[in-house]
């Protein structure tokens, strides 16, 4: 381990030709699939399925759980797996790109003047994006992504980070929130794309894209995630708009049943929560915020109780026993279940209602 003047330490940096060439080019353009959101029957990402889950006894009604911890879907084991997919597909259409603009004569067959592009993100104390984009990335030969973990990770999981096929940064999440020159910096990767904060890879629309129609297409009244920088409630904020608008070709309820659905994001009541990974330390950057859903409420866009919510760390700690006897989970990847607990116990739940939660897999050990 490597410390500086930055206040971080250096876990793990992989070797790696920063040098464009066209072999290189050819090989991510024609190597990493393309799929295309305008045929449904074909889809980029295998369903993960749906569960009902009988809470009668607990006096808690019954309901559906998408289990984003299913292995035939998502390969290890968490959502993270599908932005670690769409980080890949990024580096895709570059090399694409590089491809039209050689052909219409903007490039010349010299291109070792280019940098290869690398991505950088902030993966807190879970490591679930470490562990999802290092599988990914590894596949395709594409350059090992930058991950920025904070110092407090366990000594397991630091080891299991260094086995990664990823760089690895530590620094004090809790301490500040970083800019994205100062994320890039700590990740020697001034030159790159800090994905964490960036608009200029749409992080709120394609990151989870095909999960959110999954979702919507389950006719639910309510659905119940977890609210982190992982961009979950961002993406459904932004497809349930974009579709009531103009609607999706892979949505297959009607616009009126979807701008009515309730969006109702997680987030725990307390600092040090045990769902850490959901806490504003582990969180520096929210592209959507809560003010963002009142202005779609405000346009009939989404549901009345669309919103993010404050949940108890003892519903935390609830679902999360209830939930890890039917299903691979976390703290975290079951806050959206506690949120649908606390609420039910507040009576703000219409048992006649559709309730849907997803829960979001477990991470690293």
């Amino acid at each position: 381990m490597v410390a500086d003047k930055l206040e971080r330490i250096i876990l793990k940096e992989t070797p790696y030709n920063d040098v464009m060439d066209w072999e290189m080019v050819e090989r991510w353009s024609d190597g990493i699939p393309t799929k295309s959101e305008n045929d449904p029957e074909n889809p980029e990402w295998k369903p993960t399925p749906v569960f009902e889950l009988d809470l009668t006894p607990l006096g808690y009604g019954k309901i559906l759980v998408k289990n984003e911890a299913d292995i035939t879907s998502n390969p290890t084991g968490t959502i993270k797996d599908r932005p670690a997919w769409e980080a890949a597909c990024i580096h895709r259409d570059y090399a694409k790109n590089l491809f039209l603009q050689k052909k219409d004569g903007i490039l010349d067959g010299n291109i070792g003047s280019l940098i290869v592009p690398r991505f950088t993100y902030i993966t807190g104390k879970s490591g679930n994006f470490a562990k999802s984009v290092s599988e990914t990335f590894r596949k395709y030969g594409l350059p090992p992504i930058k991950i920025i973990a904070d110092m407090g990770i366990s000594d397991k999981k630091k080891e299991e980070l260094k086995k990664m096929y990823v760089d690895v940064y530590l620094v004090d999440l809790s301490k500040k929130s970083f800019t994205p020159e100062e994320i890039k910096r700590i990740s020697n990767n001034e030159k790159g794309v800090d994905i964490t904060s960036s608009m200029a890879v749409q992080p709120n629309i394609i990151f989870y894209d095909w999960h959110v129609y999954e979702a919507f297409n389950e006719n639910a009244d309510n659905i119940y995630i977890p609210f982190g920088s992982g961009r979950l409630r961002d993406n459904y904020l932004t497809h349930q708009s974009m579709s009531v608008r103009n609607p999706d070709p892979r949505l297959k309820i009607s616009k009126a049943k979807l701008a009515s659905m309730n969006i109702l994001a997680s987030e725990p009541e307390e600092s040090k929560s045990s769902a850490e990974s959901l806490t504003k330390a582990y969180n520096p950057f929210m592209i959507m915020k809560d003010n963002d859903g009142i202005d779609l409420k405000a346009l009939s866009f989404t549901g009345k109780d669309t919103g993010i919510y404050k949940t108890k760390e003892e519903y935390i700690k609830l679902a999360y026993e209830i939930l890890k006897t039917h299903c691979s989970t976390s703290m975290s990847g079951g806050s959206g279940f506690a949120l649908y607990l606390q609420r039910f116990d507040e009576g703000k739940v219409n048992p006649m209602d559709k309730s849907f939660v997803v829960n979001t897999g477990k991470g690293l050990q």
